[in-house]
């Protein structure tokens, strides 16, 4: 059995207990999730089952869309809800043509201070692990963008937005920065991750729903139906066992057809996901960046 789980992460567990949970139900040769959501957050959480863990470094730069709940006039020492509170205040009610004003401004390619309670590793260790400990670090800082930024709703002390982003960006300081900003303070009340490439939360299970082997089964993509982005290019039978090799896939006369350095995904006579690659033009060959070991189909292992 190989493919991805869209699981929905409920609040209150790890990205790791998602795992925990079905590996009870499954002995997986392999298993990992993309993208760590913290454990008050929800959403969407791709799981990699068996073979689809080689293709978890296709999907870890893909734009993220995201729900949040800020809650107004609370400041913490993690940026959410979960931290000790360092501050509070009373909040006046402020204009919404003001809050989207100051949300605007974080549009585009921004500059975040990465909170000290996070997986972020300095000297390979990770920041929460070091500030639990009390252990002074220097500030540390990130560029990411954000693709869009909308408020969705205002009731006093309550903003939600709604946030399209890249790759390792921390909503959470999103939400203290803009508590800065209103003079106020501000915290993550709750988040929910809605997308994570094209990984929506309506193709997603919750994690209640995975009981036993078949629910999994029931809920798995194929290798076959992700990477859509990306084009295909069919093997032909007596090429295979060079690929296996890893030798290059020659392009023949479609080399026109391509772009230098376009990812492919690399399919047997029967529409089964074989391998992923890379064109080379120079040479007119496709490259192989990784093999699948997909010929089972949804087997259990």
């Amino acid at each position: 059995m190989n493919g991805f789980l869209i699981v929905n992460k409920s609040t209150g567990m790890s990205s790791y207990d998602v795992i925990r949970k079905l590996k009870r139900l499954s002995p997986f040769q392999k298993i990992g999730y993309i993208g760590t959501l913290d454990r008050n957050a929800t959403g969407v959480l791709p799981v990699a089952i068996n073979e689809g863990v080689k293709l978890i470094p296709f999907f870890e730069n893909e734009i993220k869309a995201y729900k949040a709940k800020l809650l107004l006039g609370v400041t913490t020492d993690t940026f959410d809800i979960e931290g000790r509170v360092l501050n509070t205040a009373t909040p006046d009610k402020f204009e919404k043509e003001a809050i989207e004003g100051l949300l605007g401004r974080f549009k585009g390619k921004i500059i975040q201070q990465v909170p000290i309670y996070s997986s972020k590793k300095i000297h390979r260790k990770p920041m929460y692990k070091m500030a639990r400990k009390g252990i002074a670090m220097d500030p540390q800082q990130k560029e990411v963008e954000i693709f869009s930024i909308e408020l969705l709703d205002y009731s006093h002390p309550h903003i939600d937005i709604e946030v399209v982003c890249s790759k390792g960006t921390y909503i959470r300081a999103l939400a203290n920065d803009l508590g800065g900003m209103l003079g106020c303070g501000a915290t993550l009340f709750s988040l929910k991750r809605t997308r994570h490439g094209e990984f929506t939360e309506e193709m997603g299970t919750d994690i209640e729903g995975f009981n036993s082997k078949e629910d999994i089964l029931n809920s798995l993509i194929s290798l076959e139906n992700v990477l859509k982005s990306f084009n295909e290019i069919l093997v032909l039978e007596g090429l295979e066992r060079f690929m296996k090799n890893g030798m290059p896939i020659p392009l023949l006369d479609r080399a026109r057809e391509w772009k230098d350095g376009e990812t492919t995904k690399l399919l047997n006579k029967k529409g089964t996901l074989i391998g992923i690659g890379k064109t080379d033009i120079a040479s007119k060959t496709i490259k192989i960046k990784r093999l699948i070991n997909n010929q089972g189909g949804f087997t259990w292992h």
